[in-house]
């Protein structure tokens, strides 16, 4: 009996043995851990932070531009209009004349007699801005200036015809100008209708005379012009002398001048 009992203890325990050798073996084995890529990608020499709070440096801020928007260029202003500035051009007697001719017999024969005279004076003012207020001041012609072929003629002109002692100047003031363009360059040609008063002696008319302008340059201007009047309307007579008839009662005036800037 009391083997069997010994017996019976040493099953038991030897069962219990098996049975805990069991359990021990059933138990999961640790797990090994493995590291994240962010502790591999890490370097292991890297310090670790100082214990403690760390205060971390502000950084300034980087101010984000704006969207540029295109704006519209401003309008450029429109350049100022310098103001036109008029010239005034005065005839040069050294390079000018006035004419009168017309037609006679002399010694029965005819003959055109053409009188020239240089004493001329006169001023144009032109304002290139504005060409239609263009201004010809009076034209003044010495009475005793006028030349022809013939010595005995120009005393005659001089003293009888003209009366030049009492009348030492024949005048033409124009009083109106046509046919002047809006815009005036170098190098144009113009041709004009200039009417004023003529004055021969103590009688004063309204006359016309056709004149082309060449602008020469901006500083000289070249004028030709022409009309015709008549003796009897300026009372104007030819002293009766045998050798002369026929004197024509058709006169004609011309003159060419040169005006230069002033």
């Amino acid at each position: 009996m009391r083997l069997f009992s010994r017996t019976f203890l040493t099953a038991v325990l030897l069962i219990f043995v098996v049975l805990a050798a069991a359990c021990s073996s059933s138990e999961p084995a640790a797990s090994v851990e493995t590291p994240t890529v962010a502790a591999v990608a890490q370097p292991t020499n890297t310090p670790a932070p100082p214990a403690g709070p760390t205060a971390v440096p502000a950084t300034e801020a980087t101010p984000v531009p704006a969207a540029e928007v295109p704006t519209e260029a401003p309008a450029e202003a429109p350049a100022p209009v310098e103001p036109s500035v008029a010239v005034t051009f005065a005839i040069d007697p050294a390079q000018s004349e006035a004419r009168f001719v017309l037609d006679e017999e002399l010694l029965g024969s005819p003959k055109t007699v053409v009188g020239v005279n240089s004493g001329v004076t006169g001023q144009v003012t032109v304002d290139a801005g504005n060409p239609a207020s263009v201004v010809i001041g009076p034209i003044v012609i010495d009475a005793a200036g006028f030349v022809t072929d013939s010595d005995r003629r120009n005393g005659a002109i001089t003293r009888f015809i003209l009366q030049s002692g009492s009348y030492p100047t024949i005048t033409f003031t124009p009083t109106a100008v046509e046919g002047v363009p809006a815009a005036v360059a170098v190098g144009d040609v113009l041709n004009l209708q200039v009417t004023g008063d003529l004055t021969i002696r103590e009688i004063t008319r309204a006359e016309t005379f056709a004149v082309i302008v060449t602008v020469v340059s901006e500083s000289e201007l070249h004028m030709s012009g022409a009309t015709e009047i008549l003796r009897d309307n300026y009372q104007v007579t030819i002293p009766s002398v045998p050798s002369v008839a026929n004197v024509t009662n058709e006169v004609q005036l011309q003159f060419d001048f040169v005006a230069t800037a002033q």
